[in-house]
């Protein structure tokens, strides 16, 4: 079998990783496409075959991955006369892992020929869980097209869940991320309250670790903040793209989200002011100029 992966970056290099070492192991073939073409080299030399186009790739392949910032790329990629969608080898199954607008998903399924099957299949656990095959993997899909791919999403994925119909997954994806943004918000403002207290801020983050407030955003971001570094693994224009995308799913759902709101004006603010190249706890960084007041163990 072939199975085709489309767009190499920080989350698609690992899971492309993970996916080689499968088919090396099960005697199928991966093969890769990305614009740039540097980050091909590695891949290639340990075995995947270099796509060389959108069009030519699809051609070939029963089963493909894509791995892109937004919808503009997935739509972009889709649609055309060489696009996924016209060069897809019939019967083909297409797993879509980015963090995407249900809406312009819908736009896509709809274009689709019959005889493909689309999944939107959004992923967590970033780059070091891509890497390390430990992600999980939120699916909207039939349980029948599950069954027939469960042990090669495994090959990336620790945790494979089918989360209903088409769309599901990426609902599931924005609700997860949804949450993480407004926590990630809640701990600056949770360590300026420490600051301005005179508080020792390490001894706080030790105390909010061994209480209920404790999280994975508490235990990972909030040494982030302490450190000066504001997390430069996650951009701060991914972070605010999010929550565009989160607040535009409360308006398709007819869900009134005013925490939603205020924390996606804030990201917004956050990245006039420093680029959406900055890290993402900028947001952090943003408040500790409001207070005149810098958040450090």
């Amino acid at each position: 079998m072939n199975i085709g992966f489309i767009g190499l970056g920080n989350m698609g290099a690992g899971m492309a990783l993970n996916l080689l070492r499968h088919c090396q192991e099960s005697g199928d073939t991966l093969i890769v496409f990305d614009i740039n073409e540097a980050v091909l080299v590695d891949l290639i030399a340990k075995g995947a075959v270099n796509g060389q186009s959108v069009a030519k790739l699809c051609s070939q392949c029963e089963v493909l991955f894509t791995s892109l910032p937004s919808s503009k790329e997935v739509n972009l990629l889709a649609f055309g006369d060489d696009g996924i969608l016209a060069m897809l080898k019939e019967g083909a199954t297409w797993f879509e892992t980015s963090t995407n607008e249900l809406s312009e998903w819908q736009k896509v399924k709809n274009e689709a020929p019959i005889h493909l099957t689309l999944v939107d299949a959004p992923v967590s656990g970033g780059a070091e869980g891509a890497l390390a095959g430990t992600l999980a993997i939120f699916l909207g899909i039939d349980e029948g097209v599950l069954n027939r791919f469960e042990s090669l999403l495994r090959s990336f994925a620790a945790r494979v869940e089918r989360m209903g119909p088409s769309g599901a997954g990426y609902v599931t994806k924005l609700a997860q991320l949804h949450l993480n943004y407004l926590v990630a918000q809640g701990i600056g403002e949770t360590l300026m309250l420490g600051a301005k207290a005179n508080l020792d801020l390490g001894v706080l983050h030790s105390v909010l670790m061994s209480s209920c407030a404790r999280s994975y955003v508490v235990e990972s971001y909030i040494p982030k903040v302490l450190d000066g570094s504001y997390d430069t693994s996650f951009a701060l224009g991914l972070a605010e793209k999010d929550m565009r995308l989160i607040t535009e799913l409360g308006q398709h759902l007819e869900v009134k989200m005013p925490l939603g709101d205020k924390v996606y004006s804030t990201y917004q603010a956050a990245m006039k002011a420093y680029g959406e190249n900055a890290p993402h706890l900028s947001i952090v960084r943003l408040m500790e100029e409001q207070h005149d007041q810098i958040l450090r163990s």
